[in-house]
C-alpha cells in the first residue's frame, strides 16, 4: 500500500472502520498494530488536508490481498493468518527455563555457606558493628520508609492516569511541542558549549540544525501520529487489566534480580573465582583479578540479566498487541478491566508464543553482554587496543538498538498473530519496505512525548516522596531518587 498523503490513510481507516467486522487479517498500512480510534481520531486528522484529489492505494504483491472499492477508494490489505494454537520456539523456552532453574539451584548450594562466611567476617570487627549501629539509628525507620514507598506507588499510578488523559484530548498540541522542544533544548545546550567548550559547541549546533530540518520535514506527519497515540491510550484504558500484567512483571523482575544478585554473590566469593596478581610497574599494584574461570561464570551471569530482564519485558508487549489486535476486529472482548483480551493474550504470550520471545531477546542480550565486556576491558594494556574497543563498543550499540527496535516490531507480530519470531522477522521487514519512514516516524514523534511524560512523572513522584520526608522525617536523603525510580 503507498498512499501519498496522510488524507489518503485516514480515509482508508475510515472506510475500514465502517465494515472492520468483514475483515479477517490487519490493514497493511497498519499492519504492526498501531490502528485508529475508528470514531474521533481520524476526524481530527483528516481536517488538516485537502480531500479533493486522492490517489488510489495499490497492493504491493499478490500474495494473500483482498481489495473492496468504497467511496471511490480502493482498500487493500495484506490477510495476516490466524496461526495454530501450538507452541513455537520451543527449544528457546526450555534453554530459559532451564537457565532459570540453574540460577536458583547455584543460590540454594551456595548461599548458606556465603552467609556463614559473611556473619563470621562481621563478628570479627567490632568497628564495624560500632559503624552500623550508628548508621541504623541515623536512618529512618522502616515504618516511614514503607509509608514514603505507598505514597511513590499510589502517585504514580494517578499521575499516569492524568498524563493519559491530558495526551488523549491534546495530542496533536503535546507531539508538536515535543519535538520542537527537543530543537529548543539542544540549540541552548549549544549556546552553552559555544561559550564553554566551543568544539563541544559547533557540534550541538550541527545537531540542532539536523534537528530543526527534520522537525520541518516530518512536522505534517503530526496528525498521523496523534490518531496513533490516541489508539493506544483508547486500547488501554478500555483494558486496564494490562496495567497489572506490567505490575506484575515489574515484581517478577525484582524477585529475579534478588535471585540473581544472591546467586552472583555467593559464586564469585569462592576462591577459584580468583588469581592472584603481582605488581607489574609503579602504577599497579598486589591483588586479585577475575581467573578465566571467573570471568566466564561472570558473563554467564550478566547474559543470564540481560536474557530475562529482555524476555519479561517483552512478554508485557507481546500481550499488549494480542490485546490491540482483539480490540480492532472484536470490540467486545476487549472493553473491560480484566477482558476475555487480556487474559487470552497473556496466557499466549506466556505459554505458545515464549520461546518465540525467548528467541527474539537472546539476541539482544549477546548483543549487550558482548558491548559490556568491551567496555569493561578498556583499561586494558595499549592505547591503540583502546581505541579500537571504543570504535568496536559504538558500533555494537548502534547494532543492538537496531535489533531491538526491529525486536519490538517483530513481537507485534508474535502477539497478534502468534507467529514464529523468524516469519515475524520477515513480516517486519515487509512492513518496513512497502510502509518506508512513515511507521518509523510516526513511532519516533510518539515516543519522544512518551519519553518526556515518563521522565515528568518521575520527577514529579520524587518530588511527592521528598516532600512526604521533609514533613515527616529529618532524614529525606535518596527519597527524590527513590520516587523518581518508582515514578
Amino acid at each position: 500500500l503507498h498512499p501519498n498523503s496522510l488524507s489518503t490513510r485516514c480515509k482508508l481507516i475510515r472506510s475500514m472502520a465502517k465494515q472492520h467486522q468483514k475483515y479477517e487479517g490487519v490493514p497493511v498500512a497498519e499492519a504492526a498494530a498501531v490502528v485508529f480510534p475508528v470514531h474521533t481520531a481520524v476526524s481530527d486528522a483528516t481536517t488538516a488536508f485537502d480531500d479533493s484529489s486522492l490517489p488510489t492505494a495499490t497492493p504491493v504483491s499478490n500474495k494473500h490481498h483482498n481489495a473492496e472499492q468504497e467511496d471511490g477508494i480502493t482498500v487493500t490489505w495484506e490477510k495476516g493468518e490466524l496461526q495454530p494454537s501450538e507452541f513455537r520456539d520451543k527449544l528457546f523456552a526450555v534453554v530459559f527455563g532451564l537457565h532459570l532453574l540453574a540460577l536458583t539451584s547455584t543460590a540454594i548450594a551456595l548461599t548458606p555457606a556465603w552467609l556463614k562466611e559473611i556473619a563470621d567476617t562481621a563478628s570479627g570487627s567490632e568497628e564495624d558493628e560500632a559503624s552500623d549501629s550508628s548508621v541504623n539509628e541515623s536512618s529512618a525507620s522502616p515504618a516511614f520508609l514503607a509509608t514514603v514507598f505507598a505514597i511513590a506507588i499510589i502517585a504514580a499510578p494517578a499521575l499516569s492516569l492524568f498524563a493519559m488523559f491530558v495526551m488523549q484530548k491534546n495530542a496533536k498540541v503535546l507531539i508538536k511541542a515535543s519535538l520542537w522542544a527537543s530543537v529548543t533544548l539542544c540549540g541552548f545546550l549549544a549556546i552553552i558549549c559555544l561559550v564553554t567548550v566551543p568544539p563541544a559547541g559547533i557540534v550541538y549546533g550541527l545537531i540542532t540544525a539536523f534537528l530543526f530540518c527534520y522537525a520541518r520535514r516530518v512536522e505534517h506527519k503530526i496528525p498521523y501520529a496523534a490518531c496513533n497515540l490516541r489508539c493506544g491510550i483508547s486500547v488501554l484504558t478500555s483494558n486496564l487489566g494490562l496495567v497489572l500484567i506490567a505490575f506484575g512483571v515489574m515484581i517478577g523482575l525484582i524477585g529475579y534480580t534478588c535471585l540473581w544478585a544472591i546467586a552472583f554473590g555467593a559464586s564469585m566469593s569462592k576462591d577459584e573465582m580468583w588469581e592472584d596478581v603481582q605488581q607489574v610497574d609503579e602504577y599497579s599494584s598486589d591483588g586479585k583479578t577475575l581467573s578465566a574461570f571467573g570471568g566466564t561464570v561472570a558473563a554467564l551471569f550478566g547474559l543470564s540479566f540481560y536474557w530475562t530482564h529482555q524476555a519479561l519485558k517483552n512478554v508485557v508487549r507481546v500481550s499488549v498487541a494480542g490485546v490491540t489486535g482483539t480490540w480492532w476486529f472484536s470490540p467486545s472482548e476487549a472493553a473491560s478491566f480484566c477482558s476475555v483480551a487480556v487474559r487470552d493474550s497473556f496466557f499466549r504470550s506466556t505459554t505458545y508464543s515464549f520461546g518465540s520471545i525467548c528467541f527474539g531477546s537472546l539476541i539482544v542480550a549477546v548483543l549487550h553482554m558482548i558491548r559490556s565486556m568491551l567496555r569493561s576491558s578498556a583499561n586494558d594494556n595499549g592505547n591503540g587496543g583502546n581505541v579500537l574497543r571504543c570504535i568496536a563498543v559504538c558500533i555494537l550499540s548502534y547494532i543492538e538498538a537496531l535489533v531491538e527496535y526491529f525486536n519490538k516490531w517483530a513481537f507485534i507480530y508474535v502477539g497478534l498473530y502468534g507467529y514464529d519470531y523468524i516469519s515475524a522477522g520477515k513480516r517486519v521487514m515487509s512492513l518496513f519496505k512497502t510502509r518506508g519512514w512513515d511507521a518509523i516516524i510516526a513511532d519516533n514523534l510518539v515516543n519522544r512525548l512518551l519519553g518526556i511524560t515518563s521522565l515528568t512523572i518521575g520527577l514529579l513522584t520524587g518530588l511527592c516522596t521528598l516532600f512526604v520526608a521533609f514533613c515527616f522525617e529529618e532524614n529525606s536523603a535518596g527519597m527524590l531518587g527513590a520516587g523518581f525510580l518508582i515514578g
